[in-house]
């Protein structure tokens, strides 16, 4: 089975590599016809068209184009409507630049003689009259009597353009990709077209000259609408079926709806009938149910404008209302939010007083107590200042941590002593390198932890700067803990 080996693997990877780390070389495009894929070779380079018209058609679903086709008569179809598509582009004075099944994308540029909008409108009405006059007609007598409806998208503005693919043993599968915000709206107003629509953006349409807006009476072509797609909405104008008024007269008549109007018209021209006689008693006829209808019409539009002014003092009252009652509810939510920030407030300061008396009290007793009873109220007192922020340390620091050290140290609980002196220096806290070096030596000896307190000497002055007052005295510790050696390899603590 055929599969990509480890050298082609690695091949790819650097290929890849290549177009992300090199930089991608940009120039303006001047030329007059739409470019291609030998205008820009296998590199990062790429060409901005300022004025390019993307055009996108594609075959609208219909009930004749059912499931029940076969396979054969639907490839047909396509390719029918690919030449076709292609044909209009390109005698319009642009380029097929993709095909994608039932969908094909039209390019257009300035050139000398015409703007690319003018260009991509006379190929959209040519769309219209070739499938209109052309394609279905003969779709009909020679495909099982199916027809299509197609709906056209167009948008113009600044485009990016840059080769995309590769050429492999042969093969060339080579395009153009067209980036930017104009292919992409192009091809969303031509899902959003309706059937036998061309359906442009609001920039398309301001580019366009008169003669493409109004007939020949002056009437306006296009009806301006807002359209949804996903999350998102677009502008644009729609004309249906717009046609190419000498096309369609060379192909031989009026379009298809136009003919069934036409040919529905009742002729009242028959042997002994009085037609004048027939007219004017449907005019009579109308004209008094009209007269009656007029006798109570004004009342009614009068009582309909009454009804309408109440409702909408009404709904101004109720919008009023509501806009109070927002007001309102505002406030109340505001003075909710300061009874729960003074509450708030409040608490924090009855735990602060709380905790200052507490602590207080046991740093004046501290050495007149208990160590079961100190060690209990201890306990509390760093309870009470967790709930207001305070570390450990930082509770021992309030009640005096060489009071602390020393009270301990004296009663024999030189192992929580210790922890007390490391915590002073891991968590950076005043007077880490107090209480006096003479009981931090004695303490550390009793616990036999000297290696412990000389890693947190290390992390102290790593981490936390102290000074070289504050570095000497706790050098000095070390050197009565006998770790000279030691120190002489940790350049923080060597001062002379």
């Amino acid at each position: 089975m055929p599969s990509i080996s480890k050298e082609k693997y690695n091949e790819l990877e650097t290929r890849i590599k290549r177009i992300f780390t090199t930089e991608m070389e940009i120039t303006d495009f001047t030329g007059d016809t739409v470019p291609s894929t030998q205008e820009l070779p296998d590199k990062n380079r790429g060409l901005i068209i300022t004025n390019c018209t993307i055009l996108f058609v594609d075959i609208r679903s219909s009930t004749k184009l059912s499931d029940k086709s076969q396979a054969k008569n639907m490839a047909k179809i396509y390719r029918a409507f690919a030449r076709s598509m292609s044909m209009c582009v390109y005698e319009s004075g642009g380029r097929v630049r993709q095909i994608a099944g039932d969908r094909v994308m039209g390019v257009f540029v300035d050139d000398a003689e015409e703007n690319s909008v003018h260009k991509a409108m006379v190929a959209a009405q040519a769309i219209l009259t070739v499938v209109e006059y052309l394609f279905n007609p003969l779709c009909r007598k020679n495909v099982s009597n199916k027809e299509i409806e197609c709906g056209i998208g167009l948008d113009t503005g600044r485009v990016l353009t840059t080769s995309i693919g590769m050429k492999h043993q042969g093969e060339d599968s080579r395009d153009l990709v067209w980036a930017g915000k104009t292919a992409n709206v192009a091809s969303k107003h031509t899902d959003l077209a309706e059937a036998k629509e061309i359906f442009v953006t609001k920039r398309f349409y301001d580019k366009l000259t008169q003669p493409f807006k109004t007939d020949s009476e002056g009437n306006s072509i296009w009806k301006k609408g807002y359209r949804v797609k996903g999350d998102s909405i677009f502008e644009g104008y729609g004309a249906h079926a717009f046609y190419l008024n000498e096309l369609v007269e060379e192909m031989g008549g009026e379009p298809e709806e136009k003919r069934a109007t036409a040919s529905s018209d009742v002729s009242i021209e028959s042997e002994g009938i009085d037609t004048s006689q027939i007219v004017t008693n449907i005019v009579h006829g109308v004209e008094s149910k009209v007269d009656g209808l007029l006798s109570n019409f004004e009342q009614v539009v009068l009582r309909e404008v009454s009804v309408t002014a109440k409702e909408n003092q009404a709904e101004q009252k109720q919008q009023e209302l509501h806009r109070r009652e927002q007001v309102v509810k505002k406030k109340e939510d505001d003075l909710k939010k300061k009874e729960q920030d003074i509450e708030k407030v409040l608490a924090y300061k009855k735990k602060e007083l709380i905790y200052d008396v507490r602590m207080t009290s046991l740093r004046d007793r501290t050495n007149n107590m208990k160590l079961q009873d100190f060690l209990i109220e201890l306990k509390e007192v760093q309870n009470l200042g967790a709930e207001i922020g305070k570390k450990p340390g930082t509770v021992h620091n309030d009640l005096y941590v060489w009071q602390i050290v020393t009270y301990l140290h004296r009663n024999n609980e030189s192992e929580l002593a210790f922890r007390i002196l490391v915590e002073q220096l891991l968590e950076d806290l005043p007077y880490a390198s107090i209480p006096l070096e003479s009981n931090s030596v004695t303490i550390i000896k009793k616990v036999g932890r000297e290696k412990e307190y000389l890693q947190a000497v290390l992390h102290h002055i790593q981490h936390h700067n102290p000074s070289v007052q504050d570095v000497l005295r706790l050098r000095n510790v070390l050197k009565e803990l006998g770790m000279e050696k030691e120190i002489v390899h940790y350049p923080g603590l060597f001062i002379e």
